[in-house]
């Protein structure tokens, strides 16, 4: 793959690593220049924040960590995370490389002065239709009136080239890649555009390919709903610890008076902390993408219904839940990102008609994730179409990882990419699991011990594997739904 002459410049340019920083896990630090359009290098310059743990023993490359579980989520922390739970012969054999992606933590971050709730605009629950049009609308406004010139370059695709600089940086000439949620997506399109410089890349916890990217939003609701009846139905077989009911139908009732009594402006508050309409169903929809938050899930709902004192477990989980408010760079770079790589509708009339349809299929989170949404409101047209997957240009190897009850990610989703990236990707089933990241975080040995292999040689389990949940929490449901 010929390199542009103009970039040379930027692959070559000179690294300042810091010292080993204890609050990144060991990882050193630096900044690189890239382009802000990559088809003009040379123009303007933005920075991005970068840190790599050396591998310790024997090395075999570099593993670039895609940028966060969400498009909202920094890199560097991910980064901090996975060091603190990779299998040990990872940490020994790579290069262990995270980044901040564009406009967001460490990577020329654009604020815009949005209030503490315009920061979850994602899950904002509406009050009506117009009211929702103009609190999405107002978060557009905000986030695009001063920054607009930097975030108008922002795109998966200007991502995926600056991840290419990093590659060129680092003097690899091909990257390994692990990448969660969004970072599978920027993974994906990695491999289209640069596959010759693409090896071996672990998706886990993957955003389908026909998502860009109001699907994501919509394809929520139901999935959603399947989350949240399914710990109910767990609760109710531990009535006589949480006291929400003997059956999955009875807990979600006693979960749902709560909802009403705030939705009825009824002040129902946690820890002396009142809740809202989004709050209300924010939380939990927090706490489902792991089972292993079940515990603590059952323990709000009993103090919110109740007035009990909350388990220490549970102080600690909400501590840091929200102990720092959301950060504000990652949710407007989010929100340029979604609107930078495919336009949205711009019709009202087809969100509040879908709005509605969803609030009474699945009155959980119908009427929030399917209604009106900033990106409708975006200034800017895309610069460029979104990148096609599965082209016969695309290269690299994939492990593609789903949790058969993943929330935010289901597997059904996975399966698509897999569809799409065909014969370079094989897939792996976990079974009896929900939780969102598998890979190292869930802790399934079985898996854990899988992909390790995979990183380090190349070996599959073959192109559709079941790996089982030896600590599987709840039996599968008889009749195969919850």
């Amino acid at each position: 793959m010929s390199q542009d002459p103009a970039l040379a410049r930027y692959h070559r340019q000179r690294v300042d690593w810091s010292h080993p920083d204890p609050g990144l896990g060991g990882a050193r630090r630096a900044v690189l220049r890239v382009p802000l359009d990559h088809r003009r290098p040379g123009e303007r310059d933005i920075e991005i924040g970068v840190a790599r743990h050396e591998a310790r023993g024997r090395r075999q490359g570099v593993l670039l960590v895609g940028p966060g579980d969400d498009l909202g989520n920094s890199g560097l922390n991910l980064l901090r995370a996975l060091l603190g739970s990779l299998p040990g012969e990872l940490v020994e054999a790579f290069d262990i490389v995270g980044f901040d992606h564009r406009f967001m933590g460490a990577s020329t971050p654009v604020l815009a002065g949005l209030d503490p709730d315009e920061r979850f605009w994602v899950f904002h629950h509406p009050e009506s239709f117009d009211a929702e049009l103009r609190y999405q609308a107002t978060v557009a406004a905000k986030c695009s009136a001063r920054p607009l010139d930097l975030l108008a370059h922002a795109n998966s695709r200007n991502i995926c080239r600056d991840m290419d600089v990093i590659r060129a940086v680092l003097g690899a000439d091909r990257i390994h890649y692990l990448g969660y949620s969004y970072g599978t997506y920027l993974g994906a399109v990695y491999g289209e555009m640069f596959g010759p410089r693409l090896d071996r890349a672990v998706l886990d916890a993957i955003c389908s390919p026909d998502w860009v990217w109001r699907g994501l939003f919509t394809d929520f609701p139901p999935n959603g709903e399947r989350a949240l009846n399914r710990w109910c139905r767990w609760a109710g077989t531990r009535h006589a610890t949480y006291q929400l009911g003997p059956t999955g139908p009875d807990v979600r009732a006693a979960y749902d008076s709560v909802v009403a009594a705030v939705d009825r402006g009824e002040q129902v508050t946690l820890m002396g902390f009142p809740l809202d309409r989004t709050l209300a169903r924010l939380i939990p929809v927090g706490m489902l993408n792991s089972e292993k938050a079940y515990p603590v899930l059952a323990d709000i709902v009993r103090h919110l219904l109740t007035g009990g004192d909350l388990e220490p477990d549970s102080l600690d989980f909400l501590t840091r839940m929200f102990g720092e408010p959301k950060e504000e760079s990652g949710t407007v770079a989010q929100l340029a990102i979604l609107a930078g790589d495919a336009a949205w509708p711009r019709s009202p009339a087809l969100y509040e008609r879908d709005m509605l349809a969803a609030a009474e299929k699945y009155p959980w989170t119908g009427a929030a994730l399917s209604g009106i949404k900033a990106p409708a409101f975006w200034p800017v047209a895309p610069a460029e179409p979104a990148t096609p997957l599965g082209t016969g240009a695309g290269g690299g190897d994939y492990l593609l990882v789903a949790a058969d009850e993943d929330m935010s990610t289901p597997w059904a989703a996975a399966r698509r990419m897999h569809e799409v990236l065909g014969e370079r990707s094989a897939f792996v089933t976990v079974a009896d699991t929900a939780h969102h990241r598998v890979f190292p975080f869930y802790g399934n040995a079985g898996l854990d011990a899988l992909v390790t292999d995979f990183l380090l040689t190349g070996a599959t389990p073959g192109p559709d594997h079941v790996c089982p949940n030896p600590d599987r929490l709840l039996e599968p449901a008889a009749d195969g739904r919850e």
